[in-house]
């Protein structure tokens, strides 16, 4: 595993509610694990690599590498800060000890109880999924910009991008129970946006092709 940070520690504690006086090294493992958990599923390994590999070289910032650095900054931080926030209510609302797992409490305020938890769990997961979902969705479109996107030999332990949608809200999502000119066309690949990419097979949640 390349221990290398798509965003800072100080990023994470800028764009969240976490306070300036916890640790770095405690945001450090949750930022770690949703990069290498989520922002992998979303990339693939091949272009999850690029990523970390010109992010560690400095390479990133060259004229070539324009649209990776665009990709990084519009889509793959939002995400990766919601998906840190979210994997870090568990690092921080409970720790080893060495008497076994404990609950986290603090003399300045009143603990926190299961059912605000809970929301507070569900309610950071679906700002992590929608970002998440933005991030699928470009890469859907643009896939041609980044040629490792669907590129990887799953024989090598290489994972292929997930497009499935992450974010399951019916609201913002249309869908073909909206219909669209229902009468005229029955074809699954058309939507409440219209004609969904002439046939292609991209998941119809993705909208219109010009989208």
């Amino acid at each position: 595993m390349k221990n290398v940070l798509l965003i800072s520690e100080e990023v994470l504690k800028t764009y969240t509610a976490i306070n300036e006086n916890v640790q770095s090294d405690e945001l450090r493992f949750c930022i770690l694990q949703a990069q290498n958990i989520f922002i992998q599923e979303s990339l693939g390994t091949n272009l999850f690599n690029k990523m970390l590999d010109i992010v560690n070289d400095g390479t990133i910032y060259n004229p070539a590498n324009s649209v990776y650095k665009d990709l990084l900054d519009v889509y793959i931080q939002p995400a990766l800060i919601s998906y840190s926030y979210y994997l870090g209510l568990d690092n921080f609302a409970f720790k080893w000890m060495s008497v076994g797992l404990v609950q986290n409490r603090s003399e300045q305020g009143a603990p926190t109880d299961f059912k605000m938890f809970q929301y507070m769990k569900n309610n950071s997961k679906n700002q992590a999924e929608f970002n998440d979902n933005l991030l699928r969705r470009h890469l859907i479109f643009k896939s041609s910009l980044y040629p490792e996107y669907m590129s990887g030999d799953l024989n090598d332990g290489q994972l292929t991008p997930e497009i499935n949608q992450p974010f399951k809200s019916a609201i913002t999502l249309p869908n073909n129970a909206w219909g669209y000119n229902r009468d005229k066309y029955k074809s699954k690949n058309y939507n409440a946006m219209g004609p969904l990419c002439c046939g292609s097979s991209f998941p119809t949640w993705y909208g219109h092709s010009n989208n």
